[in-house]
């Protein structure tokens, strides 16, 4: 196995119908995450960006976009932004960890959104997490049998009441998939930094980063079922009440960016904005939604499915990563044992 690097500007088009064509051998790479032009639009904000491209008896077999933060460490293609992570190479090629990291030039590298099957990245894993999702293949009708099947029965029927409450008290509801509208992206933005700041802290605000804020609008530019953003926006009368920002590429929506006015929260627009995604899905040739990592109620309430995902860090020489998975398990366990909570029970007591 054979290990070069480019730049993103360097992939030909022989080079990106190859990333394209990879994406199709596991249904995970279908993520917007893992298609070309999401990398070069993060290699436009942040210009670390670099591209190990992989390749076996002079075959390219995967790309691994990534950035060199510095002489010793590498980091996941849009760090914390970038809900999956991992090379683009089928699962079927296990990778010489010690050899990509010396073309890389870094000795170690962490990730926390690597999809489990990636057996190279995984067997250096020290937690586990997943990502829920919706399964619309055969349409709205179809999930929603689904979702009885699997999980609440009167969850849309519960949306449905909401809906009719809401649209009683304010005005017509009316729901919008894919809108081309800069204000209206623009007010989701402020409205979430708003929501960042109040349930975190301004410091939590990651509009407030200008090279997040470029990619997300560079992606909101981007509109194809290949690759691009889509904007669902949810309307009460004439006011705009819930919208989400999300990315796609072909088949699958990664749902991003929701959020909702907290005026209205005892109607739970935001549930009413998601499932209105998943009514209009199929007009628009999306069979999958991604929530994304976490298990939020919301995300459980709505899932038919998941993708198992896992956190680690990988490193040459190996014991770097592996003393601090140690050290971090170690932590946890003295977290949850009776010896940690008299510990914070000491602290807090103190304060």
């Amino acid at each position: 196995m054979k290990f070069s690097q480019i730049t993103t500007s360097e992939l030909d088009p022989g080079l990106l119908t190859q990333w394209q064509h990879l994406q199709s051998v596991s249904p995970v790479y279908r993520s917007p995450y893992y298609h070309p032009q999401y990398s070069q639009i993060i290699a436009a904000a942040w210009r670390d960006v670099r591209v190990l491209v992989i390749e076996d008896a002079g075959q390219v077999i995967g790309f691994f976009p990534y950035h060199k933060t510095n002489r010793f460490r590498a980091d996941v293609i849009g760090g914390g932004l970038t809900d999956y992570q991992g090379p683009i190479c089928s699962f079927q090629h296990r990778l010489p960890i010690g050899e990509m990291l010396k073309t890389m030039g870094v000795a170690y590298m962490g990730f926390n959104h690597m999809p489990q099957e990636r057996l190279d990245f995984s067997a250096c894993a020290w937690s586990h997490s997943r990502s829920l999702t919706l399964n619309l293949e055969g349409g709205f009708a179809a999930y929603a049998q689904r979702l009885n099947d699997k999980r609440d029965a009167s969850l849309l029927k519960k949306v449905e009441t909401n809906e009719r409450k809401l649209a009683k008290k304010f005005g017509a509801l009316s729901f919008t998939m894919d809108s081309r509208s800069a204000t209206e992206f623009d007010a989701l933005l402020v409205g979430k930094s708003a929501q960042f700041t109040r349930t975190l802290s301004a410091e939590h605000d990651i509009f407030a980063t200008p090279w997040i804020r470029d990619v997300v609008y560079g992606i909101f530019s981007q509109h194809s079922t290949d690759f691009g953003g889509i904007l669902s926006s949810l309307y009460a009368g004439d006011k705009m009440i819930a919208a989400h920002f999300g990315a796609r590429s072909g088949n699958v929506l990664h749902y991003w960016f929701p959020w909702y006015d907290t005026d209205y929260a005892e109607f739970s627009p935001g549930l009413i904005l998601l499932a209105s995604c998943a009514r209009e899905a199929q007009a628009h040739q999306i069979e999958l939604i991604d929530l994304g990592r976490g298990e939020q109620a919301y995300k459980q309430r709505f899932a038919t499915g998941f993708i198992p995902l896992c956190e680690g860090a990988v490193s040459a020489p190996a014991a770097i990563s592996k003393a601090q998975g140690a050290y971090l398990l170690a932590r946890a366990h003295l977290k949850e044992s009776n010896l940690g909570k008299t510990i914070r029970a000491w602290k807090n007591a103190k304060k």
